[in-house]
């Protein structure tokens, strides 16, 4: 009877596990993956980054239909050679999000997406502004250079 009831624990304790990660918020941080824009993104010009002729960045924002967000951050390498990059993906409605370290080949373009979050709701009412809109900064490190850009901005969700 007592592993019985060891047994079921561990089989509560499992799913309540599985549970909690199915409901974490979607995001790829910290590995850079292929990117592939579509009509939901909406990506700020490329910067090119000061430690490096030929290397672009720039933050896009990608809103679902949903209403649900992230900020992303692509690197394209434009330059004869590799380079290591590493950055960060910081949202005004979502946690900040790291880059790990990744040797970008010569050609090659990836992005780092910060976390999924819902668009805050507007407020309405004495001391909230009339526009309410959210991004996000992302920070693109290069052979240990660090450089900045912001993403577009989304406006708040409207409540009926």
């Amino acid at each position: 009877m007592l592993k019985s009831k060891s047994s079921l624990l561990a089989a509560a304790a499992a799913s309540a596990g599985c549970l909690i990660l199915a409901a974490a918020p979607a995001g790829a941080a910290p590995y850079w993956q292929s990117v592939s824009t579509n009509s939901t993104w909406s990506c700020a010009p490329t910067v090119v980054h000061t430690a490096r002729a030929g290397v672009g960045f720039q933050a896009c924002l990608v809103r679902s239909a949903l209403d649900n967000a992230q900020v992303v951050l692509v690197v394209v390498n434009n330059s004869p050679s590799a380079v290591t990059v590493s950055g960060t993906v910081t949202a005004d409605f979502a946690a900040e999000a790291g880059c790990s370290s990744y040797t970008l080949a010569a050609g090659e373009r990836r992005g780092c997406f910060g976390t999924t979050a819902h668009v805050p709701d507007c407020l309405f009412g004495a001391g909230y502004p009339d526009e309410q809109t959210y991004g996000g900064t992302v920070r693109l490190t290069v052979n240990g250079v660090a450089d900045t850009t912001q993403s577009p901005r989304t406006d708040c969700v409207a409540t009926a």
